[in-house]
């Protein structure tokens, strides 16, 4: 069925790890490598350790040669495949990641000390690193609270590290949400701890609603937040670099609104999902033009 489409697409587009390898090797099989393009969204690599991680990076270097161009979310995931020897220069692109600006357009009405994380709680995204973070920020911060959206793995484990840590008062387990604009319009702050990162929707989306972000320096996260301009960044797995950023944004309620404002001015500039959309597009019309030219 696969390879069925595959011969019958003009372009071929596919994406992460599993997909993205069956993708390319159907490809392959049907003479079309020339149309496919792939997108990592976070390299399978980055997600394991040791002979793993090794055996993932051989895996991506041999699947490269399958498709015509490989499209990174930021220069970060770009240069991090060049590093390990997957694909050549020239074969990538850098979209980053866009919103529909529209929906993240209401009226400001931030909460005092309410920081709010968007992500699935699972090992990457770190959700115990937010809660250290946060025990620590209280001290200086008293009514400092973390919402948390999203559901996964480590919602269980998380639950008891917020009542170790004596948080169950300041903390709330959202779950799945699809009223993320307005839950971003009543927060001070925005927050990222993730270990590794292609181009965070969750920051961009914060950005877009004018929210100041604070996030781990962690992959294509420092593209887009600017320390001191549009939110502040703590070093990857540091959980007192955390905290320490977050206290910076949420000490002073004027400036975190001044980062705020800056954030959402740079992702209507360069954020949006109708940019991203003609970038790709653009991409795709230059494959079929190059095709029709064979």
């Amino acid at each position: 069925m696969l390879q069925r489409l595959v011969g019958r697409a003009d372009v071929i587009h596919v994406h992460s790890s599993k997909a993205g390898f069956i993708g390319r090797l159907a490809s392959l099989l049907r003479g079309r490598s020339q149309a496919c393009l792939f997108s990592p969204h976070g390299w399978s690599f980055w997600a394991a350790q040791g002979l793993e991680s090794r055996f993932y990076v051989q895996l991506e270097r041999m699947a490269a040669h399958w498709c015509r161009t490989i499209v990174a979310l930021s220069a970060d995931e770009r240069d991090a495949g060049l590093a390990e020897r997957i694909g050549r220069p020239e074969q990538y692109r850098v979209i980053p990641n866009g919103v529909r600006l529209e929906r993240f357009v209401l009226p400001r009405e931030p909460v005092r000390g309410r920081i709010l994380m968007v992500g699935r709680l699972a090992p990457p995204k770190r959700p115990d690193l937010a809660l250290r973070g946060l025990a620590s920020v209280r001290k200086a911060i008293p009514e400092a609270e973390l919402h948390l959206v999203g559901d996964g793995p480590l919602r269980r484990r998380a639950e008891a590290l917020t009542a170790e840590l004596g948080l169950n008062g300041a903390v709330r387990f959202l779950g799945d949400r699809d009223d993320v604009p307005e839950l971003l319009a009543r927060a001070e702050c925005a927050l990222l701890a993730s270990d590794y990162e292609g181009c965070p929707l969750a920051v961009v989306e914060a950005m877009a609603a004018g929210v100041p972000v604070v996030a781990t320096d962690s992959g294509g996260t420092g593209e887009l937040v600017e320390a001191g301009r549009t939110g502040e960044l703590g070093p990857r797995g540091d959980a007192q670099g955390l905290a320490a950023a977050l206290e910076q944004v949420l000490a002073n309620p004027a400036r975190a609104a001044e980062l705020g404002a800056a954030g959402k001015r740079a992702a209507e500039a360069r954020l949006s999902l109708d940019g991203m959309v003609g970038s790709l597009v653009e991409l795709y019309d230059e494959i079929s033009a190059t095709r029709t030219r064979d």
